[in-house]
């Protein structure tokens, strides 16, 4: 097993082999506990689970149990109860993950990012929760979320745009792709945080006033696009809600 890349990052990251592809990065001292585990071998390039000859679901329980023993030994930061699905490189699912887990072995996860608008073309945006343990306080898309295993954007998108905004089904119901997806890579505390941002639109009547449902949002802003403008460059907004902001702003501009 080799010694890692560092790359752009701070620390050095250990591929991970799902499935038979690199699906995961996992950071050099974590992995002895992911050794320790047993569900993984050392790889000659890095590390492997071992699920060679596993269906879908046997190597899901696999990496779910996985999941439970890093969690167990303090090494996964969120803990969230939802199932996500690890796709293949064409998109196909290999298994279905605890969320939280997703950072700690570096797997790609899927987020929908919602831009709620008006006619005249002002914007919708959400104030984080104070009580957020990520980015507390910071702005936001009308709503965004992961994408559960099993579950479509479409309804993804609604699902969030009813918890964290209150659109109801007959608005969300008119949410669009413009087909726009952004890859994002950060660290975090134990591992990356490699996000497959979903930019996702939907119109907004101007009788409509969003309101928070499940306490993750502070309040909601109507803003100008100039306001917008100033609060990406002051980077006021979140690192995903800000890559589908500003994709929407430029695909939106008006045309003088």
């Amino acid at each position: 097993m080799g010694a890692g890349d560092a790359g752009p990052f701070s620390a050095p990251y250990l591929p991970l082999w799902i499935a038979g592809e690199i699906l995961g990065r996992v950071r050099a001292d974590l992995a002895p506990a992911l050794l320790e585990a047993g569900a993984v071998a050392e790889a000659d390039l890095g590390l492997a689970l071992r699920d060679t000859g596993f269906t879908s679901p046997r190597r899901s329980r696999l990496l779910q149990g996985l999941a439970v023993q890093l969690r167990n030994r303090g090494l996964i930061a969120d803990w969230r109860n939802e199932l996500c699905s690890v796709l293949d490189a064409s998109g196909e699912e290999v298994a279905r993950c605890e969320r939280g887990a997703f950072r700690t072995l570096g797997i790609q996860n899927r987020a929908v990012h919602v831009n709620g608008y008006l006619a005249d073309g002002r914007v919708w945006v959400a104030r984080r929760s104070q009580l957020k343990r990520a980015d507390p306080g910071m702005l936001d898309n009308v709503a965004a979320g992961g994408v559960s295993a099993g579950e479509s954007l479409r309804a993804c998108a609604m699902r969030e745009l009813w918890e964290e905004a209150g659109v109801p089904r007959a608005l969300a119901s008119r949410v669009d792709f413009p087909g726009m997806s952004i890859r994002s890579v950060r660290e975090t505390r134990f591992g990356l945080h490699d996000e497959l941002v979903i930019v996702a639109d939907v119109a907004l009547p101007d009788s409509f006033v969003p309101l928070g449902r499940d306490g993750e949002v502070e309040h909601f802003i109507c803003m100008r696009r100039d306001e917008v403008e100033k609060a990406l460059e002051r980077r006021e907004f979140t690192v995903e809600a800000g890559l589908s902001m500003r994709e929407f702003l430029d695909r939106t501009r008006p045309v003088r």
